[in-house]
């Protein structure tokens, strides 16, 4: 067949078009935004389309329809807030410790400095009350979640020094300080002891028991903050209730 018959009896062959669409068109999203009459439902939209922009729904997808990996990754995140809840509780209850035994501290001062010189049995019961309540409060302050608060230890290390002022007149009623900070005491010694040496010793004013509820009060004040912040706060300083973002950031 002659060349040019040839050409002639092929059908024409159109060029392939190829469309590639570099990036993804929002142009209905910004079609339904300026459309829109109610300025809340604009805002909405535009959460929306940044939520779009970022990837946010893109992973939600992925987790979804992931047959094995949605669920886990539902359920992951849900322990671990549940995790993160109850350890804040956790530290939260601890400082709620060292305050209420700060308190109990301060109470027992007064009860010494109010009971009467002649009941030796009310002024035992006092002074024992001081010493238990003291010993919770070191305990508390000590404990793990605590230790580590610099404002409370600082207190702490106060009134553990404190003593060594008064080793002597404490001594003298049967009040001993250990080397762990606590208090031991010898109940027979404060049953022998003048009534007037005990209410001196906790006197109101420039007294071993007033310095003691002062720093007593600083360590509850300090452990209300801590307590208060734990539970506002998690541990990288963000408001709890803010603190989580995007949920479906979690998912990969």
């Amino acid at each position: 067949m002659h060349l040019g018959a040839f050409l002639a009896w092929m059908p024409e062959v159109k060029p392939m078009s190829i469309s590639i669409q570099a990036k993804t068109d929002y142009s209905s999203l910004i079609q339904a935004g300026t459309s829109s009459k109610d300025s809340f439902n604009s805002m909405s939209w535009l959460k929306d389309y940044g939520m779009v922009k970022s990837g946010a729904y893109s992973k939600l997808m992925k987790a979804y329809y992931s047959k094995d990996g949605a669920s886990d990754s539902v359920s992951k995140l849900a322990s671990d807030k549940a995790k993160a809840v109850s350890s804040k509780n956790t530290v939260s209850d601890s400082y709620n410790k060292v305050s209420e035994a700060a308190s109990s501290v301060q109470d027992a001062i007064k009860k010494v400095r109010e009971a009467d010189d002649e009941d030796k049995d009310l002024l035992l019961s006092a002074v024992k009350s001081y010493v238990s309540s003291y010993n919770s409060m070191m305990e508390a302050a000590n404990g793990s979640d605590v230790s580590d608060n610099s404002s409370i230890s600082s207190r702490i290390t106060v009134l553990s020094s404190l003593h060594s002022g008064y080793t002597e007149k404490l001594a003298a009623v049967g009040i001993e300080a250990k080397s762990d900070g606590t208090l031991k005491l010898d109940e027979d010694k404060l049953k022998k002891a003048d009534s007037k040496d005990v209410k001196d010793l906790f006197a109101e004013r420039s007294s071993y028991g007033y310095s003691v509820s002062v720093s007593a009060g600083m360590v509850q004040s300090n452990a209300n903050y801590a307590a208060t912040r734990t539970s506002l706060y998690d541990s990288t300083a963000q408001a709890a209730s803010g603190a989580y973002g995007y949920m479906f950031d979690s998912f990969t």
